[in-house]
């Protein structure tokens, strides 16, 4: 699966080069070389040429996983291994410390097996990697991208060994280079593609919290005076925790010794779970919403974090990634089939016309959340408890809403 710089054949042909091995960039492999087309991976990272077997670990970062994200990694025929270490949400409850409002959800009375699942970042990545050496798709890392030009319609690409002491490169080429190698995407900047952001002053604290009772497959999402805290279920009393703070009092919860950072925790949370009697590694990171300025160009395409890195409120980014990923695939199906250009400007801006709506509906949610429940206004207080209040009691409200977050939205792509 691993190629070093030098076993890749210089001046090679692809037909889709993908920048970045990620979640997002690894799932587009996986498609695309489902619909017969020769694929390239490349990443700065250097992976293991061999997959290890996989120990979970208590520390690790977890992913929100919707239903829709679990239909479209079905379809690339991931799911069933990734099922193995998945958490499904079977009830969301969301409310507002000292306020009444509250809104719960069941996977129950929408008529699913699960509102959505959880899953260790690592368990899915390596579900994925193995993925992408049963089916032979090339990696290509370490290695960086130094360069790319347009010539008679295809992309040339300059590769860079990233960890050689001297300069050692090689030059392929690709219909269409697909950039997902992350945030302010640094392949992106080398075509002068910038980013519009916003930055929201605040950190999200992550961490794995253990509690006394069992949290029975509930997700909850607490808004708070400090901001939003979410604990998402892992195992019976374990949970994956994402707490918002203001960048200034960010490292004072880090510092924290860990019973003094349980009971902060506790006092914001509440005792829905009992006693938290736990607390794994914390890490934060800042938050800022990031939208690239270009998400297309004749031969470029930007997925995932490259193209719009959200607010973690909602748990939407990488669900947000894989419809476009799914949506993308689906477009090159249809091209494929008629014989057409990928990389042609026109087939690209109809696929970013049609991605735009579920973009822009999905930011400004996650976006409207954070703002809205961040007022310290007494009216704006009562409204957030009356919507709350309304979204539990209208079901028809509650379906739209339900459907949205489950990215269950809109039509659903088949690749």
């Amino acid at each position: 699966m691993v190629k070093a710089l030098d076993m890749l054949e210089n001046e090679a042909e692809f037909d889709v080069v993908i920048v970045g091995a990620g979640m997002v960039g690894a799932s587009t492999a996986l498609g695309v070389s489902d619909l017969g087309l020769s694929v390239l991976l490349i990443d700065s990272f250097a992976f293991q040429s061999t997959m290890p077997d996989y120990t979970p670990s208590y520390d690790a970062r977890s992913t929100a996983i919707s239903w829709g994200s679990r239909d479209i990694l079905n379809q690339l025929n991931v799911w069933a291994d990734v099922s193995d270490h998945a958490s499904p949400i079977s009830h969301v409850h969301v409310s507002e410390k000292g306020r009444f409002g509250v809104t719960r959800m069941s996977a129950d009375e929408l008529k699913r097996e699960a509102l959505g699942y959880v899953v260790p970042n690592q368990w899915l990545g390596q579900c994925l990697l193995k993925k992408i050496e049963e089916q032979q798709i090339p990696l290509c890392a370490p290695a960086k991208v130094t360069s790319i030009h347009s010539v008679d319609g295809r992309q040339l690409i300059c590769l860079e060994a990233k960890d050689a002491s001297t300069a050692r490169s090689k030059n392929i080429s690709a219909r269409l280079i697909i950039i997902a190698d992350g945030t302010c995407s640094s392949t992106a900047g080398l075509l002068g593609i910038e980013n519009d952001v916003e930055q929201y002053g605040q950190h999200a604290l992550i961490a794995n919290i253990t509690t006394e009772l069992p949290n029975d497959g509930v997700a909850y999402e607490r808004f708070t005076s400090g901001g939003p805290l979410a604990l998402l279920p892992l195992t019976e009393r374990s949970s994956a925790l994402v707490w918002t703070h203001d960048s200034e009092s960010i490292q004072t919860f880090l510092d924290m010794s860990d019973d003094v950072f349980c009971q902060a925790l506790q006092d914001a949370f509440g005792e829905r779970l009992g006693r938290i009697t736990r607390c794994g590694a914390r890490n934060s990171y800042p938050l800022r919403l990031v939208r690239a300025k270009e998400q297309y160009r004749p031969g470029i395409l930007l997925l995932g974090n490259a193209a719009h890195s959200l607010h973690p409120v909602a748990g939407q980014g990488f669900n947000l990634a894989l419809r476009g990923v799914s949506t993308f695939l689906e477009t090159l199906k249809k091209v494929e089939l008629i014989r057409g250009d990928i990389g042609e400007i026109s087939i690209l801006k109809g696929l970013s016309d049609e991605r735009a709506k579920d973009q822009a509906t999905t930011i400004l949610f996650s976006d409207q959340v954070v703002k809205v429940f961040g007022h310290s206004s007494l009216l704006v207080g009562l409204a957030r408890d009356m919507g709350l209040i309304a979204l539990n009691n209208f079901p028809m409200l509650k379906s739209v809403f339900a459907s949205q977050a489950m990215g269950l939205a809109g039509k659903k792509a088949r690749f």
